[in-house]
């Protein structure tokens, strides 16, 4: 698969999780739904209707959206404003809930089932005719000693190999159980691609239980949230550069994709990329909860003023509150994909 489709499929999945959030608990609230959108209109075409809801497929690919009857008109029977604070409440804050949701199923995914364990070196590949394949070395291997060395990290295991370069080696592996003594003589001249012995090093998926992978979930949530809440004291302490903190966009989370996947195929191992999965699905959760007009973060906070003075704000002003924030919304995030493309991100190498 591309990345290109992987991103697609991706992306595609966080929003749509997102959308169906508020559509859902709408439905249970009793909202009326009248459009389900993938992307943003102009609209390219209707998928389906269904329980009342057209689904549709439309021109800009930056996210999705629902719309409820009545969203800004308190008068409509049935609609959104005219709700209760509660349902309206609950209806906003179910599309950040669904990408926290999201975030931790990705986490505990990595977690229990791909997460490497660093302290223990695989052997990942063999090459044939290198003394490692002579010697019977076998993909799947773990390795425990070089010579006298007990081996923890693939640091200690390159390291103790070009030691002992040209010279008779004992290594001690781990297969299925069985200790497996071997011996070879690394070379002292090989392939670039091959080095002294002719493997290729990794790391064996980590031995997780159930309740410790949920926990190492709720963690990675809560890390990924407060990471979110020091950034600007970061920022203007100096401690972290505007390069590192900028905001990206499609091209942006498509080139973190792609880093990740070409990592993880060194690895035949996906933690990276479901781990991403995580990050950038709680990003959107919380992107989505700030207090700006048009994001649920801004609609929950005329619901909040109106909790707080016991009055609501005129539906006109608010509707005009919204849609001059979504205009503004949407130059920023063509701006910050422009960007993306004439200044990329720096990933690492």
């Amino acid at each position: 698969m591309s990345d290109f489709i992987l991103f697609i499929i991706i992306l595609g999945t966080l929003i749509i999780g997102h959308e169906l959030g508020h559509f859902f608990a709408a439905k249970i609230c009793g909202v009326k739904v009248e459009e389900f959108g993938i992307g943003y209109p102009p609209r390219i075409t209707t998928l389906f209707t269904a329980g009342g809801t057209k689904f549709t497929l439309n021109w800009i690919p930056f996210g999705g959206f629902n719309l409820p009857a009545g969203e800004n008109d308190p008068e409509v029977e049935g609609g959104l404003a005219g709700s209760s604070k509660r349902v309206r409440s609950a209806v906003l804050l179910a599309g950040p809930a669904a990408n926290i949701l999201i975030a931790f199923m990705a986490f505990f995914l990595a977690n229990k089932f791909v997460a490497p364990d660093f302290e223990r070196v695989l052997i990942i590949e063999v090459v044939q005719g290198t003394p490692a394949e002579e010697a019977g070395i076998l993909p799947g291997d773990i390795v425990l000693s070089v010579g006298e060395q007990q081996i923890t990290t693939t640091e200690s295991m390159v390291d103790a190999i070009w030691s002992r370069v040209g010279m008779l080696t004992q290594i001690g592996l781990d297969r299925d159980g069985n200790v497996v003594p071997v011996e070879l003589i690394p070379r002292t001249e090989y392939p670039s691609n091959q080095g002294p012995i002719g493997v290729t090093l990794g790391h064996p998926a980590k031995t997780t239980n159930w309740l410790e992978a949920a926990m190492l979930s709720v963690d990675s949530i809560s890390y990924q949230v407060d990471a979110l809440f020091r950034l600007p004291g970061r920022l203007l302490s100096g401690v972290a550069t505007p390069e590192e903190t900028r905001v990206t966009g499609l091209k942006g989370i498509h080139d973190m994709i792609a880093w990740a996947v070409s990592i993880d195929r060194s690895t035949q191992r996906p933690f990276l990329t479901i781990t991403l999965i995580g990050i950038i699905s709680t990003g959107l959760a919380l992107a989505n909860l700030l207090p700006f007009p048009a994001l649920d973060g801004g609609r929950m906070m005329f619901v909040l003023i109106e909790l707080i003075f016991r009055r609501r704000v005129s539906p006109r002003y608010e509707g005009l509150a919204h849609a001059i924030g979504f205009t503004l919304l949407l130059a920023f995030m063509i701006y910050i994909n422009f960007q993306d493309f004439i200044n990329p991100i720096a990933l690492p190498r």
